[in-house]
């Protein structure tokens, strides 16, 4: 009888853990009809938003699609995806769009977006081609004319799905020159691309305005949002504005210790390759090869003497 409680103990735990792991697989509910894909491992994470007149996607990662679009299916049903949208022009969030509009989706973005996008995706279609990441009918034969916005916006438009309303906003420079978020004012959530990685050291580099982009977070944390997706990181139903100023006070900190080692007579180099200890609670964060190019860009935005 102990035997038969143990292995029935044992059965319940590896149930329990199927069903988690089930839950981290999948769509992610963040409010009647708003849900959130987790990117593996660091991976960008997906957006969607389930109306009575469609779906709305926010970032797909082609090398996962198969898992996302059948997490999407999930919780939209036979509902179709009607609108897709991406926080910047980077392949990891833009090259599913093709895939989305041969089903019937219209890709809207900026029209920065656009310019940027255009002589990026033949390039990075060669490249996903050659490393053999992807199923090679994805991409072979396709045209970059499908995964380019159908509807371009200057600062902002209003996608309709009925009983949800999805505000794109284009933020510009800041992570790079065509950053784009997507925000449900009634829900108050927020999709939010590259902008934000959570508890990882962001990409910046010579395309990225770090002052820009700090602004832009103390902005969105002042909507009050009750969740936040990051491009990259974790999240969880009801966040808040949390991640964010979190990500600012990382910039925040990473510009007083360039400057204090700036005014010390240290050379560009010599900061990024001693800067990371200096990070306090940020020291250890992952993605430690990110942190050269962040202090580089710090640097070249210090007011000059």
């Amino acid at each position: 009888m102990k035997q038969r409680g143990i292995s029935r103990y044992f059965a319940f735990l590896l149930f329990f853990f199927s069903i988690a792991a089930f839950s981290q697989e999948g769509a992610i509910k963040l409010a009647e009809g708003v849900y959130a894909i987790k990117g593996p491992g660091a991976g960008i994470n997906t957006g969607v938003v389930v109306g009575d007149r469609g779906v709305f996607v926010f970032a797909c990662d082609l090398r996962d699609y198969d898992r996302r679009l059948q997490a999407i299916r999930s919780v939209a049903g036979d509902r179709p995806i009607r609108f897709v949208a991406n926080g910047h022009h980077a392949g990891d969030d833009t090259m599913c769009n093709h895939l989305f509009a041969e089903q019937g989706a219209v890709v809207v973005g900026s029209k920065e977006l656009a310019r940027q996008l255009l002589p990026y995706w033949p390039k990075r279609a060669a490249q996903e081609l050659k490393q053999g990441k992807v199923k090679r009918e994805y991409l072979e034969g396709k045209n970059v004319a499908m995964a380019m916005p159908a509807i371009t916006f200057d600062d902002k438009i209003t996608l309709d799905l009925g009983n949800h309303v999805v505000e794109l906003i284009s933020l510009g420079k800041t992570h790079t020159p065509d950053t784009i978020i997507a925000w449900l004012p009634k829900e108050k959530i927020l999709f939010v691309g590259d902008l934000l990685f959570v508890e990882h050291h962001p990409t910046v580099d010579d395309r990225s305005d770090v002052g820009n982009w700090q602004r832009a977070l103390k902005t969105l944390a002042g909507w009050s949002p009750a969740s936040v997706v990051p491009g990259h990181g974790a999240f969880a139903p009801g966040n808040g504005a949390k991640p964010l100023l979190d990500q600012d006070r990382y910039f925040e900190t990473m510009r007083a210790k360039v400057k204090a080692m700036k005014d010390a007579g240290k050379s560009v180099e010599e900061i990024k390759k001693g800067v990371q200890p200096e990070l306090g609670e940020f020291a250890k964060w992952p993605r430690e090869r990110a942190i050269p190019a962040t202090a580089e860009q710090v640097y070249r935005e210090l007011p000059a003497k």
